[in-house]
C-alpha cells in the first residue's frame, strides 16, 4: 500500500513539473554583460522567423562584425549553422558591450551583437536563466525626466502597452503608475486584463477612446487600489481584451511581454514607495 501510495505521489510531480508553464525569457536590454559567463543554446526559429528573417541575424566570424556566420544573406545566417549549439559566452567587449564572444564546446569562437532595442533578434536560451539585479526594469524608462523626490515623469512604451511613473492625473495621486493600451477594436466600452494565475481585471464601462492619427482604440488605467498594484507586480499579463471579443492583433502577450510588462510596473511602484519614504 505504501509503494501505492508513493507511485501515485511520484506520478503527480512528474505531471506537475510537466503541466508548469516554462519560466520567459529575459532579454538582457541594455545589460548584455549579465549573460557573461553563461552557457546559452541557440533556439531553433520558428516558421515565421523563417518566413521573415529567413535565417539568425548579427553573428559573426571576427570580433569587427564584418563576415557573417555562414552568411546566406545580409547579415543572416543559416539555420542549420546555429540552430540547438550550445555555446559559453566568454566575454564583452568594454567599449562596445553589445559585441558577445561566444565559445563552443569544439573550441569555435564566434561573435554575437546584441542590440537592445530589437529583442526579435535575440535566440538564446541561457542555462540556468539569467541573474539579473533588482533595478534591471528600470532600466526600460527610457523617455521623460527624472529630477528627484516627486518630480518625474517617466514612461515606457513597447507592443501595446505604455507605462507611465509621474503624477496620477486621474487619480489624483501625488505619484501613480499609470496604463495606457492600444489596438484596432470596433468596441466603445469595456477593458479586461487577465493575468497568468487566471485572475482578471473587468471594467465594462471604461472607455476606449480613438486616435485618427494611429486609427487604434485607446484605453488608460491609473493603479491605485494595493490588491490590483500587487496583480500587477506579482503576475504577467497574458490576455487584453477591448470590448467583449480578443483582437487579432493586439490581445495576446507572450510570456516574454508579460514579464516585462510586470517588471516595469514593479520598478515604478518600488520607486513610488522609495519616494514617498523620502518625505
Amino acid at each position: 500500500m505504501k509503494q501505492f501510495t508513493l507511485a501515485l505521489v511520484l506520478l503527480f510531480s512528474v505531471l506537475a513539473i510537466a503541466q508548469e508553464e516554462k519560466k520567459p525569457e529575459i532579454f538582457p536590454f541594455k545589460r548584455p554583460e549579465l549573460l557573461v559567463g553563461k552557457t546559452v543554446k541557440i533556439r531553433p526559429l520558428t516558421d515565421e522567423e523563417i518566413k521573415v528573417q529567413k535565417g539568425y541575424h548579427n553573428f559573426y566570424k571576427d570580433k569587427y562584425n564584418i563576415h557573417t556566420y555562414h552568411e546566406i544573406g545580409f547579415e543572416t545566417s543559416d539555420p542549420k549553422s546555429l540552430e540547438n549549439r550550445v555555446f559559453k559566452v566568454v566575454s564583452s567587449d568594454p567599449n562596445y558591450t553589445v559585441k558577445l564572444t561566444l565559445e563552443a564546446e569544439d573550441g569555435e569562437v564566434i561573435y554575437y551583437r546584441l542590440l537592445k532595442g530589437y529583442p526579435d533578434y535575440y535566440y538564446f536560451e541561457v542555462e540556468g536563466g539569467l541573474d539579473f539585479p533588482n533595478d534591471f526594469y528600470c532600466d526600460y524608462f527610457e523617455y521623460g525626466y527624472d529630477k528627484g523626490n516627486k518630480n518625474i515623469l517617466k514612461w515606457a512604451a513597447f507592443y501595446n502597452i505604455e507605462v507611465h511613473l509621474g503624477t496620477g492625473a486621474m487619480t489624483g495621486q501625488e505619484l501613480a503608475v499609470g496604463l495606457s493600451f492600444e489596438m484596432k477594436s470596433p468596441a466603445d466600452y469595456g477593458l479586461t486584463i487577465i493575468f497568468d494565475n487566471g485572475e482578471k481585471i473587468e471594467l465594462p464601462q471604461e472607455p476606449l477612446i480613438y486616435r485618427e492619427k494611429d486609427g487604434k482604440k485607446h484605453a488608460h488605467l491609473e493603479l491605485e487600489k494595493e490588491s490590483d498594484k500587487k496583480l500587477f507586480s506579482e503576475h504577467r499579463i497574458t490576455t487584453v481584451i477591448f470590448g467583449k471579443e480578443k483582437s487579432q492583433w493586439g490581445s495576446d502577450f507572450t510570456p516574454h511581454e508579460g514579464e516585462r510588462a510586470r517588471g516595469i510596473i514593479k520598478c515604478g511602484l518600488d520607486t513610488i514607495e522609495e519616494r514617498m519614504a523620502q518625505n
